[in-house]
């Protein structure tokens, strides 16, 4: 085989390697590389698959989980109340009605408390038990 055409095979599957090493990887790997790095306790890592998933797949399966998760792992975790505020108003504003709507308005409204200060824990009572009790009075009263 003559030099030249050594040289540009040789290229050839040089391009071709860095391109198979250049894929993206798909969203679910994403979401399951974040949760593993959760796992692990490695916020920062987790934090960066979940907004690789918002980059990358806005309007993908896994955007809007991957929306309250950066604003979950910011305020719980890496204590960037800014950031988790910004995403998880985000998050209401794109998803109003989706079920960790209410999960959001809650972490918005306890932003930066410690835990031991939130109602539920100190047996005051919130307008989620008041809501609770009017219900459980209604249905043991058939009338």
């Amino acid at each position: 085989m003559n030099k030249g055409l050594t040289n540009f095979l040789l290229i050839l599957v040089s391009l071709t390697l860095l391109a198979g090493c250049g894929k993206k990887m798909g969203e679910k790997e994403y979401f399951d590389m974040a949760y593993q790095y959760m796992g692990e306790e490695k916020w920062s890592e987790s934090e960066k698959y979940f907004q690789k998933i918002l980059d990358e797949y806005p309007e993908g399966e896994f955007a809007s989980k991957a929306l309250f998760m950066v604003g979950f792992v910011n305020a719980n975790y890496l204590k960037n109340y800014d950031k988790a505020q910004k995403y998880y108003s985000a998050f209401l504003e794109k998803y109003p009605d989706h079920d960790l709507a209410d999960d959001a308005k809650y972490e918005l409204e306890n932003l930066g408390r410690d835990i031991n200060d939130l109602p539920f824990l100190k047996g005051e009572e919130t307008e989620a038990d008041t809501v609770i009790s009017e219900i459980s009075v209604k249905s043991s009263n058939p009338l």
